[in-house]
């Protein structure tokens, strides 16, 4: 039977089951076609949509940040950084799409399915043998994990975030407990974003932020000692291909996790040498005398995550979930909900406690 044949509910019901491209083009084929997309235009693209790109709330969250740094003025930062952060925190489960925001998703969404295609290489670099395409459901997890970052990228690695604020965070255990840090400190709007997501979520977007790390230190920017242990190359050689070592390397790496998913894409898929590397970098404003302004992702989620491993005390639950040895950002397969199924573990669920322990912290609310 020819599609032109078939009814409208026929018609409605292929494209629920049909992806975003697919639906889009199916549309375009006849006015009936047309018609029959256009009487359950939203729910059916936003379903598509959520299946190739989602979760959508996160998305939107991203989208949201992205809109939140377009001023360049260093002055009211702070405060538009706070109110920024209060707007991402209470985005509902299901907020409202329109055409308009579609489209900016779509950018990210994009970006971050080309990371879901590169990921397994970075998940099973040892057990290679393991190696595999994600599920759905873990391609979700991993989207989630890759917005989450992207959103703090954007909001506080940003050169006028930086320059307003350079690396607070970093120094904090020196000022006080992980549990009971001063005031200034939990009113940080880098930490009350972190604060904002449940542990499943936090124990996710860690593992992703270590599988960047080790993108830079092993594919993109390897040390010397990391060129050294795999080959026996002259100094010569070493020079046109490692990026130094020691302190100076530390801050390298520390000041290139500034960078957002699309620069580590462009890095992986379209440069290839040390020089094209470094020409990169210096385009996007790196100083090699002066890169003294690092990420601070990482010790926001330290923070978090110490204050809520105090708070569970001795809970069996709790510390298996987070753990992660040294070499989990290799492997992973002792991190317990990470982004990959737990190969013997009990898998990602739902109702799991700390699926939803997440406290939203607005800078309106009373610190205690």
């Amino acid at each position: 039977m020819s599609i032109a044949n078939l009814s409208t509910e026929l018609l409605q019901k292929i494209y629920e089951y049909s992806d975003l491209v697919d639906i889009l083009h199916l549309s375009q084929t006849s006015k009936k076609n047309y018609n029959a997309l256009r009487g359950r235009r939203m729910p059916i693209i936003r379903q598509a949509f959520d299946d190739e790109y989602g979760p959508i709330p996160s998305l939107v969250k991203l989208v949201m940040s992205d809109d939140a740094t377009k001023g360049r003025s260093i002055v009211g930062t702070g405060a538009r950084r706070n109110i920024a952060v209060d707007r991402i925190i209470q985005v509902p489960d299901e907020p409202q799409l329109s055409t308009q925001l579609l489209g900016k998703m779509m950018k990210f969404g994009k970006a971050a399915s080309r990371f879901v295609e590169i990921f397994p290489q970075f998940r099973w670099r040892l057990d290679y043998q393991d190696r595999r395409f994600l599920w759905s459901h873990e391609q979700q997890r991993l989207r989630r994990a890759i917005y989450n970052y992207w959103t703090y990228a954007i909001l506080f690695h940003d050169e006028i975030y930086v320059q307003y604020n350079p690396g607070r965070l970093s120094g904090v255990r020196g000022m006080g407990s992980w549990f009971n840090p001063p005031v200034e400190i939990i009113s940080d709007p880098r930490l009350r974003l972190i604060q904002s997501f449940n542990t499943i979520e936090i124990v996710q977007l860690n593992e992703f932020l270590q599988h960047v790390v080790k993108l830079i230190e092993l594919d993109l920017f390897p040390s010397d000692s990391t060129i050294q242990s795999q080959y026996n190359f002259t100094p010569q050689a070493m020079e046109k291909i490692a990026w130094g070592h020691g302190e100076w390397y530390r801050c390298l790496v520390g000041n290139l996790l500034r960078y957002d998913p699309l620069d580590f894409i462009y890095l992986y898929d379209q440069t290839f040498t040390k020089a094209e590397r470094a020409g990169y970098i210096l385009t996007r404003g790196f100083d090699f005398r002066r890169h003294n302004t690092p990420a601070t992702l990482g010790d926001a989620i330290s923070i978090i995550t110490e204050r809520r491993r105090n708070a569970a005390g001795n809970s069996h639950l709790f510390h298996p979930l987070m753990y992660q040895s040294g070499d989990s950002c290799l492997q992973g397969d002792n991190l317990k909900f990470g982004i990959a199924d737990h190969p013997h573990e009990e898998s990602y669920s739902k109702d799991h406690p700390f699926n939803n322990d997440g406290k939203t912290v607005l800078s309106t609310d009373e610190i205690e």
